[in-house]
């Protein structure tokens, strides 16, 4: 319905129609005013020429939702919308009893869609493609109860799937790795795609306009947080003012409430923070930008983590600087891309990069580097859906 998920799931369906599929959607039917209805209204159209079929879930009852809030725990198997299941896997049946289907692909998160697709194959024998995305039960993200709780379904679903898609190798190595060798050759690596559609960018003063650094999406408090970066800025801030020179900008959900670390930083006049906007509303703002941010969580290991954010920025053709472990899927696209990267953890290397920038810009040589184009060229929406198209084909033993 909304969300970067909602985007990219509706997007490479949208693609795939085009490549001679006729999907079939079955998606959450969102009461009108209710939890799941945006605030601004913005719920995605279907792509063309995509068949939905809306199930209401009891998730948006008021009886549901308290009981969720008296037993917070129940909310782990595996997720808050586990009592959607039974009802999406009734529509499936029934949709799969009146038309001929090739197979059958389900897209997490939520981690409970992999629920109903378990379901659906044993039941009408389909073919089954699980779509992870991102790690389930070895999320840097989950709790150790989480994890004791997720691990038994998500070898369920592995071991039944007719084949895995991960977005980054480093994911597919993380979940696999646990798992018998012969499970691997299942697993596919299929990134997010863009759309190459450029949104006007707001229209800023020529004269004097402060360095634009923005930053688009969500943090994890306490994980992934912008906290190391406003400290890098307030380090520069105490060098020499910022103020009228440099503005940086957070918009997603949640980020006003690192207002008050900007303001025990000091910095609080040269940074904004705003709220869920829509897709079109943030993809603007970003367009207008000098800099765009992607911002990830320390990491033990590699990154595993191919945020999505960093595949819309692709097409508006910016400087990207990721603040993001420097062994990962993140980093790794960066460094192709000619884009500089500091480690989440270290405050002097990320104030080292931003200063650069800034002296890069006053000079008038911030510009994307040679590999830019070429490298984001892999990612457009047509070159992932048909690496997608490869996948269903084998899985679903169709003749090319």
């Amino acid at each position: 319905m909304y969300g970067p998920r909602g985007m990219q799931v509706a997007r490479v369906l949208g693609q795939l129609a085009t490549l001679g599929w006729q999907p079939t959607a079955i998606c959450m039917a969102p009461r009108r005013g209710g939890p799941h209805w945006p605030s601004d209204g913005e719920v995605f159209a279907p792509p063309q020429p995509v068949d939905l079929v809306r199930v209401p879930s009891p998730e948006e009852w008021f009886a549901v939702r308290a009981g969720r809030r008296l037993l917070s725990r129940l909310r782990d198997f595996p997720d808050s919308t586990r009592v959607w299941v039974g009802r999406a896997v009734r529509a499936g049946v029934e949709c799969a009893g009146a038309r001929r289907f090739a197979g059958l692909i389900t897209f997490a998160q939520p981690w409970s869609d992999h629920l109903v697709g378990a379901r659906l194959h044993q039941i009408t024998g389909l073919p089954w493609v699980a779509h992870f995305s991102d790690p389930w039960s070895d999320s840097p993200y989950a709790t150790p109860r989480q994890r004791s709780i997720w691990r038994p379904m998500e070898e369920w679903v592995i071991r039944t799937a007719d084949a895995v898609v991960f977005v980054s190798e480093e994911a597919a190595d993380l979940v696999m790795g646990k798992y018998p060798r012969e499970w691997r050759g299942k697993t596919s690596v299929v990134p997010h795609g863009f759309v190459p559609a450029i949104p006007e960018p707001p229209v800023r003063a020529a004269a004097a306009r402060p360095f634009r650094l923005v930053y688009t999406g969500r943090f994890y408090d306490g994980l992934r947080t912008p906290v190391p970066l406003l400290r890098a800025l307030s380090e520069l801030h105490d060098r020499a003012p910022l103020t009228g020179a440099v503005e940086v900008l957070f918009v997603g959900p949640h980020v006003q409430q690192y207002e008050r670390d900007a303001a025990a930083l000091g910095i609080r006049p040269i940074v904004s923070f705003h709220g869920r906007v829509p897709a079109a509303e943030a993809a603007r703002i970003a367009a207008g930008a000098d800099v765009l941010l992607v911002i990830d969580a320390p990491s033990e290991g590699p990154n595993v983590f191919l945020p999505s954010k960093l595949i819309e920025y692709l097409p508006l053709r910016k400087p990207i600087f990721g603040v993001t472990p420097l062994s990962g899927a993140t980093a790794g696209l960066l460094r192709r891309l000619g884009c500089p990267v500091a480690p989440p953890d270290d405050v002097d290397a990320i104030t080292s990069v931003l200063g650069g920038l800034i002296d890069c810009w006053r000079a008038g040589q911030l510009r994307v580097g040679e590999s830019f184009d070429e490298v984001a060229a892999e990612y457009h929406i047509a070159r992932t859906a048909a690496r997608l198209d490869e996948v269903l084909v084998r899985a679903f033993d169709l003749q090319p």
